[in-house]
């Protein structure tokens, strides 16, 4: 009789487990060439009811790192992964894998994915403004755009040489801003230094050229 109850017991306790509920597993960013890295952080929840513990990660490449602590997650407590990825000479849009293997039975592996937008901060185009020698010396328009994920927080254009009107012109505050341009003189060569506050960043310094015939 008694292990009859003892059986009956143990077919009617709650199975231990212990799933792990992610923040999300698909994060993006965008940076600079000149940031070197990319960096994020996954987070999981242990919504069951023992403890878990990331035993290891697996990416793609070396150019990609993941990163637990390795502790124990009890039950109602959270993790993280830390992810970097190095942009130094990349351009463009990577899509990364990351395998996270734990020590549950029930979810032993989850793939998790960084996307990264690796563009400069602030982009000119053109950088040479050319007039003909039959050209009137009309005003043209180099356009200075910030790429989404960034906020410019000033922005200052001087230049080279006195013959050459410049004026910067917002359209959009912060992301989006014409620099025109208006020559006075034949014969003439001249750059433009355009300085750019780039929240959270180090201030960059474009260039432009001005050329008359």
């Amino acid at each position: 009789m008694l292990k009859r109850l003892l059986l009956l017991f143990i077919l009617l306790a709650p199975a231990a487990r212990a799933d792990l509920q992610w923040a999300s597993t698909h994060l993006s960013t965008t940076v600079a060439p000149s940031d070197r890295l990319a960096t994020a952080e996954f987070t999981f929840t242990n919504t069951g009811s023992y403890p878990v513990k990331v035993i290891g990660t697996h990416t793609s490449c070396g150019c990609t790192a993941a990163v637990s602590d390795g502790k124990p997650v009890a039950p109602g407590q959270t993790g993280k992964i830390e992810v970097t990825f190095k942009t130094l000479n990349r351009r463009g849009l990577y899509e990364e894998p990351i395998l996270v293997d734990t020590n549950d039975p029930n979810a032993k592996e989850t793939s998790i994915f960084l996307s990264v937008l690796i563009r400069d901060s602030i982009e000119l185009l053109p950088t040479l403004l050319f007039w003909q020698p039959d050209e009137p010396l009309t005003a043209k328009v180099i356009r200075i755009t910030v790429t989404q994920g960034f906020t410019l927080q000033s922005i200052y254009a001087s230049c080279s040489n006195l013959d050459v009107q410049i004026n910067v012109d917002p359209v959009t505050p912060g992301s989006d801003y014409k620099l025109i341009v208006t020559p006075h003189a034949h014969n003439l060569k001249a750059t433009i230094s355009i300085n750019a506050a780039i929240q959270g960043k180090p201030p960059r310094v474009l260039t432009a050229h001005v050329r008359t015939i």
